[in-house]
């Protein structure tokens, strides 16, 4: 794996683990927040950087708007640092106060979706089969709500090939970086999404981004 998107790798984690959310933010001033923690890092933004809360959440791709954040609200935050050419990808979601059961549950069956679909990476598998692994826990466990690809392949563009979708009909080969993203959305609330990026290898996938 180059050593660039390694790099590009650590900032991201860094600024995401040292994002803190608080009440009363918007989600314009967070997204500015980790602009400039990124680019303190000696990198750039991979693409823009998305935060949306509450029943925004809904959108996979929402801009950062002048919405406060509230209490008891869940906060999706979807970042990239971009190094000497080389791009990172992550997303977590986040919640402000006590967790409610119901965002609780959703993030568990994301979570457990992801670990599933992780465990199908290795060199030679079907990319559809990733996919299928997240996409059928999430139908099993919620009733569905999952409206976009599994993941992507990741390296000096944020999306490239391959896609981890169900159309897709091509292999992972060792050494290629994708993300696997699984993610809930319900309207009138929101969605929950976990990304990292995982590196494949012949005896299976390593996690990057943790």
């Amino acid at each position: 794996m180059n050593r660039n998107q390694l790099k590009a790798v650590e900032i991201a984690c860094q600024v995401m683990g040292n994002l803190k959310i608080k009440a009363g933010q918007t989600e314009k001033e967070i997204a500015a927040w980790i602009k400039h923690e990124i680019s303190q890092r000696g990198a750039k933004l991979a693409f823009d950087t998305i935060v949306a809360s509450g029943p925004r959440s809904i959108d996979p791709h929402a801009r950062p708007s002048g919405k406060k954040i509230k209490n008891g609200e869940h906060i999706m935050v979807d970042l990239g640092a971009k190094y000497l050419g080389y791009c990172s990808d992550i997303t977590r979601t986040f919640y402000v106060g006590r967790r409610s059961a119901k965002f609780q549950h959703l993030f568990s069956v994301v979570a457990a979706a992801q670990e599933r679909a992780i465990a199908v990476v290795k060199d030679g598998a079907y990319c559809r089969e990733i996919d299928i692994a997240a996409r059928e826990y999430i139908k099993r466990c919620s009733g569905g709500c999952f409206i976009h690809s599994t993941g992507h392949g990741i390296g000096r563009k944020v999306h490239q090939e391959p896609r981890i979708s169900l159309k897709s009909r091509k292999k992972l080969k060792a050494a290629m970086v994708i993300t696997v993203e699984p993610g809930i959305y319900l309207k009138g609330w929101g969605g929950v999404r976990i990304e990292d990026m995982v590196l494949v290898t012949k005896k299976g996938g390593k996690i990057l981004t943790r």
